[in-house]
């Protein structure tokens, strides 16, 4: 009798959501009704000024999304470029750096009667080093800076059957090795090495990362300053904007590029120090391609725009204008067309 009892309250708490659900859609319902006849009564001078605020938002939001792809193409080609130059096989990394290829093949936790690692197994260990001990002019000091007091510590120690292979092995503080002794890693453990490793690979190469973060912010604000100097030189030219507003564009350019990519750069850097792992896959071909799209993005857009404005205002040439007027204007008529059979049907709704 009780498992019937209950199973009555559910069923009826299951009518009462189910009604309620219904009340709130037909309530959402009323409103959509609501707004499209609204906007569909709204004089065509709403309608209009409606048309330039989101013209208006629109320019605003593609010139943010422009200096976005300029901060993060211009970090993350830096990034992808400097770790696709490190040793990508066992016979680059031992002709590179020979003796941090010796220690993780012989060392690092395998014993003398141990069989050496294979060479995937090197090539893994070495990818488990922060990637921010990695950068700069001096790879190879940097990463025997970040491995002279780590041990080649066992999550599951060789006594419980743990092996040499690299997913086996964390980079941990020598003393925080010995002082475990033959007890098997914690997961909390391993979280703690992975933090205090990336702060560590931070602390000791940021001069390095310092004058690469830079470097990029140099690189970057240049680079979208001159772009927006060409693209708006055509506007002073005609006359369309005064030397001060030409200035004030090149100034807010200078702001919003030089305060992103900062940004861009620490998040870059805390990723490759918190998660190693991360270094390889964006060092892919695949991924500098993207970067560097995304840095031509942002230096094709504001100059396509520029020459769009000017053609708009004549500037090569009555023919030129006309064409584009005339190519402008059957684009326009196909979306006023869309917009028309979505008016219908909207209509068609808001009497039902």
């Amino acid at each position: 009798m009780d498992f019937l009892r209950e199973s009555k309250k559910l069923l009826q708490a299951a009518q009462s959501a189910a009604q309620e659900t219904a009340q709130k859609t037909g309530e959402a319902i009323d409103v959509a009704k609501e707004a499209t006849a609204e906007f569909l009564t709204s004089s065509a001078e709403e309608i209009g000024q409606w048309a330039e605020d989101s013209s208006a938002l629109a320019n605003q939001t593609l010139q943010q999304v422009t200096y976005t792809a300029a901060s993060l193409g211009t970090t993350g080609a830096h990034f992808a470029v400097a770790l696709a130059a490190l040793p990508q096989t066992v016979e680059e990394l031992a002709r590179e750096m020979p003796k941090i290829a010796q220690r993780l093949k012989y060392g690092a936790g395998v014993r003398t009667i141990d069989l050496p690692r294979t060479d995937a197994d090197v090539m893994a260990l070495f990818n488990k080093i922060p990637a921010t001990s990695k950068l700069g002019r001096d790879p190879q000091t940097a990463i025997s800076q970040f491995l002279a007091d780590k041990h080649g510590s066992h999550i599951t120690p060789r006594s419980q059957g743990g092996s040499n292979a690299a997913n086996n092995i964390v980079w941990e503080m020598g003393i925080d090795n010995i002082r475990r002794g033959a007890q098997a890693m914690t997961g909390g453990e391993q979280v703690y090495i992975r933090i205090y490793n990336a702060v560590d690979s931070i602390v000791r190469n940021s001069g390095a990362l310092a004058r690469m973060g830079v470097t990029v912010t140099l690189t970057a604000t240049l680079t979208q300053v001159v772009v927006v100097a060409i693209a708006y030189s055509l506007d002073l030219y005609r006359g369309d904007i005064t030397v001060e507003e030409y200035k004030q564009l090149l100034l807010d350019t200078l702001k919003s590029v030089g305060l992103s990519t900062p940004i861009f750069f620490l998040i870059f850097v805390a990723v490759l120090a918190l998660f190693p792992e991360f270094a390889v896959l964006l060092s892919a071909p695949v991924v500098v391609a993207g970067f560097n799209a995304l840095l031509g993005l942002s230096i094709a857009t504001p100059i396509i725009q520029s020459l769009q404005r000017h053609i708009e205002a004549g500037g090569f040439g009555e023919e030129a204008s006309h064409q584009y007027n005339s190519l402008k204007s059957s684009i326009q008529d196909q979306i006023n067309t869309w917009i028309q059979s979505n008016t219908d049907s909207a209509k068609s709704l808001n009497e039902a």
